[in-house]
């Protein structure tokens, strides 16, 4: 059983995983980001209506299990309707803590254009992109269906992330630390990826120096760049030089 002051951490990181999408330039208001609660059927999720996510806090955040029940929260906030994202995520990869679904622009750019995005600006950031991720092009309206959670979950399979063509982006990760980081370095790879190819022809990074950074991945580890980079840019919301400028 999770004890109390648990939860509350993974409140706040699901919380502080919105203001860092919102800080960094992938999302506004909508998308929202989840994180399985350990042992149980359950995820932590953001309540609709939607706002700006750099005002969400720890206490706002909702807890639902994978049928869609919202188990904590006032009667004044709702599910958001695309829960069915996170819940099929979860039921079919036991592997996933960590799920984020948004509409950054240059991934979802390129899944519109049916380009691959590359690995192409350093090794650690590129290693999102070692492998083409999948497009799921069945269906080009909202995900509010079971049977459309599922089929995006297959679509994802083993993948860090998916595209929904028309739609935006879903990441999935062994934890939500790790989802938030890698949605960001994939949006970094796609820009300089449609940038690169406007002069010429990408060369991408060999898998060598990239290996380091997915194994790691594969432990679970959470990304140095979590506390090193993104937790200093929630502290400091008046620079709005992340969101134009790449590291």
């Amino acid at each position: 059983v999770m004890v109390t002051k648990d939860l509350d951490e993974l409140r706040q990181t699901v919380a502080l995983a919105h203001r860092i999408l919102f800080a960094t330039g992938l999302t506004t208001a909508s998308g929202h980001a989840s994180a399985r609660i350990p042992g149980k059927d359950q995820f932590v999720i953001k309540p609709w209506p939607h706002k700006h996510m750099n005002r969400h806090t720890a206490e706002e955040m909702i807890i639902m299990d994978l049928d869609g029940n919202k188990l904590t929260g006032p009667d004044t906030v709702a599910r958001v309707s695309e829960w069915h994202i996170h819940a099929e995520v979860y039921k079919a990869r036991p592997d996933v803590n960590g799920v984020v679904h948004t509409h950054q622009k240059w991934a979802t750019m390129m899944g519109i254009a049916g380009k691959t995005i590359l690995p192409v600006l350093h090794p650690g950031l590129a290693s999102v992109a070692a492998e083409p991720l999948p497009v799921f092009d069945e269906d080009y309206a909202l995900i509010r269906q079971v049977s459309q959670g599922r089929n995006v979950a297959q679509k994802l399979g083993n993948h860090i992330g998916v595209h929904l063509r028309t739609h935006g982006m879903v990441f999935a990760a062994p934890n939500l630390e790790t989802a938030t980081v890698e949605a960001i370095h994939t949006e970094y790879q796609a820009e300089i990826t449609w940038l690169a190819m406007q002069i010429g022809d990408p060369q991408t990074i060999p898998m060598l120096f990239m290996r380091p950074r997915l194994e790691q991945r594969g432990k679970g580890g959470i990304p140095i760049a979590w506390d090193d980079y993104y937790k200093w840019i929630d502290e400091h919301p008046e620079s709005s030089r992340y969101r134009v400028v790449h590291v």
